[in-house]
């Protein structure tokens, strides 16, 4: 349709510029320039030219604005903005019913018929303000004002509206439009530059989820990690929590809820029945009794077989000590620091003669060294030095029976002494009875603290343990995954039902840390360890969306005003009551049923192929 401008010069010298259809009437033009004319202070005469043909008529001073006026300006502001938005299309309306009764073909979308369907405000103080802000909005470019209750399909609010109104339309409507328009249409595929090698990604995050010991059904969005679908998904549970959002906040609940039954499934599954995030304390039992029986018994197996020994007269054979007597002798400023040596240095003088001991009498000395030389670092250092020296010293001496408890006294000190994470677990704080490691914190320094080989180490102990051993090791895989699930829900975020909401940042690293030395593969076994990087996994693609979606409630909040309309005042307004049903029409809720339905029960390879058609 074509337009044109139109100018009139009032009285006082003030230019009013119209915008209306080609062919506008001098009386049209007079009366709608009558309607928008506020007179300066000080009148003048007016000279200017009338760009629509000869100069009209003065153009009378308007009176003052009234109470009236201003009441009349806040329903006359939105019903001007709301009719001129509804108006193109009940007017099209129009005109298909009358082509149907008259049996014409003339065109649908006349200016005439839109007319009729436009509210023109007779207040001047309604003028004013539609003036002032459509200037402002026109000059600035700004968003639409919520206020003003504009529809998102805003068209051209009347044929003939003034300049100011329909900047302020124009201007509303175009940001609104694109907002909600991409909501309401199909989403369509962002992924640009993407191989065809990549498109059974969605399949393959799909059974991901399904094949967890607790099945987390994904959305398409979170399946195909779109940014268009991730984006409908988001803004239309936050716009429409109560009743088509809802189904898209129930899924998240139950996400969230299977996620969690997932890590309980794993405790589970290895058996644990101690583990439990307030239970440190009782799984440190179960590892502490498991190590200090089987700690017990191989010290009884030694025992056993020196007694075998000496009993055959094996152990009497005669040892040269004097290099470790030298040894001593040299010590005499340490022995202020270390009285293990004064303590070794008495015992091997008492026992020897002529330099010789007998290898019983030397195995004596070896457990009293052993015994008193755990009271400080510097006592235990010599210590453990003196006794490779005796060690040393009985190689290869004696017959088979001692040579075999010989055997078993250097396996237990592999076992038990040389493993420094056991023999901290085993071992007493130096002068006192209290155990170096409180029971509580046997779990941190078996798995988190140790490295891979303390792990392997005090796994291999425990498997050798028999059935309390195999047990403690159950329960430090069960306190592992337990640990994991306390660390990752330890924000206070809780969902609508109650439970926290699991942190996937956290839960990568937590995997990361336990796969960077191997540690996660050994625990848990290669397909156990597999399992609990597909939750991670899992978690990431249902928890962490892709960049760029909207976390804010701006585009929700403009969406719920829209939606207002139909239940607002304004249905009651002069001209503004068929919005009612045009409201209804334009935020679709059928449509946005069905995608969300879809988004809910997709099928993978029906959306791998409309990838690979947007490729």
């Amino acid at each position: 349709m074509a337009e044109k401008e139109y100018t009139v010069v009032a009285p006082d010298g003030k230019e009013i510029t119209l915008i209306g259809p080609v062919g506008a009437s001098q009386n049209e033009i007079i009366a709608q320039a009558q309607r928008l004319y506020k007179p300066s202070a000080q009148p003048t005469t007016a000279t200017g030219p009338y760009l629509g043909g000869d100069r009209p008529a003065p153009i009378p001073q308007q009176p003052t604005p009234t109470a009236l006026d201003y009441a009349k300006a806040v329903y006359e502001v939105p019903a001007t903005v709301v009719s001129g938005a509804v108006a193109p299309f009940l007017g099209v309306g129009k005109g298909i019913v009358q082509n149907i009764q008259q049996g014409t073909n003339e065109r649908v979308d006349r200016p005439e018929l839109a007319q009729e369907f436009t509210y023109q405000p007779t207040s001047p103080v309604s003028q004013s303000i539609l003036e002032s802000v459509g200037k402002v909005l026109d000059t600035a470019h700004l968003a639409p004002v919520t206020g003003l209750n504009v529809t998102p399909r805003i068209s051209q609010a009347g044929q003939f509206a003034p300049v100011a109104t329909r900047s302020v339309v124009q201007t509303a409507r175009q940001p609104a439009q694109r907002l909600v328009q991409a909501l309401r249409e199909e989403p369509v595929s962002t992924i640009s530059g993407v191989g065809a090698a990549a498109v059974p990604e969605v399949n393959q995050r799909v059974a991901l989820a399904q094949n967890l010991r607790v099945p987390v059904p994904l959305t398409k969005g979170q399946a195909t990690r779109q940014l268009g679908q991730q984006q409908f998904e988001a803004e239309i549970a936050k716009t429409y929590p109560q009743d088509i959002g809802k189904p898209l906040i129930d899924r998240k609940l139950l996400q969230n809820e299977r996620v969690l039954q997932n890590f309980d499934a794993f405790v589970d599954a290895t058996g644990a029945e101690k583990a439990g995030e307030m239970n440190l304390y009782e799984v440190g039992k179960v590892v502490d009794k498991a190590l200090v029986n089987k700690a017990r018994d191989a010290k009884k197996q030694i025992n056993a077989a020196y007694k075998l020994a000496d009993e055959a007269g094996e152990s009497a054979e005669k040892i040269d000590v004097t290099p470790i007597k030298s040894y001593l002798d040299g010590l005499k400023a340490e022995e202020i620091n270390a009285p293990v040596i004064t303590s070794a240095k008495i015992k091997l003088a008492d026992l020897s003669k002529d330099g010789q001991i007998s290898l019983h009498d030397l195995e004596e000395i070896r457990k009293m060294v052993n015994r008193v030389s755990g009271s400080t670092p510097t006592n235990m250092a010599f210590g453990k030095d003196i006794i490779g020296r005796i060690d040393a010293s009985t190689e290869g001496k004696g017959g088979d029976l001692y040579k075999s408890a010989r055997k078993l006294r250097s396996a237990y000190a592999r076992e038990f002494e040389n493993v420094g994470v056991i023999d901290k677990l085993l071992s007493k704080k130096p002068g006192t009875t209290d155990r170096s490691v409180a029971l509580e914190d046997v779990f941190s320094h078996s798995i988190l603290k140790g490295s891979l080989d303390d792990v392997r180490a005090i796994g291999r102990t425990l498997k050798k343990a028999g059935p309390d051993g195999e047990q403690a090791w159950k329960e430090l895989q069960g306190q592992t995954i337990e640990n994991m699930k306390s660390a990752v829900t330890k924000n206070i975020q809780r969902d609508q039902g109650g439970n926290p909401i699991v942190s996937p940042k956290q839960l990568d690293v937590m995997v990361k840390n336990l796969d960077s030395d191997g540690k996660l593969d050994y625990i848990f076994g290669k397909k156990g360890a597999q399992e609990i990087r597909d939750l991670r996994d899992t978690a990431i693609n249902v928890y962490s969306p892709v960049a760029g979606i909207n976390q804010s409630n701006t585009s929700s909040a403009l969406i719920q005003a829209l939606d207002r309309i139909k239940t607002s005042s304004l249905s009651k307004i002069p001209m503004a009551g068929p919005v009612y049903e045009f409201g209804a029409d334009i935020l679709e809720r059928r449509k946005l049923g069905k995608q969300v339905q879809e988004s809910l029960e997709f099928n993978p390879n029906a959306v791998a192929k409309e990838l690979r058609k947007g490729q």
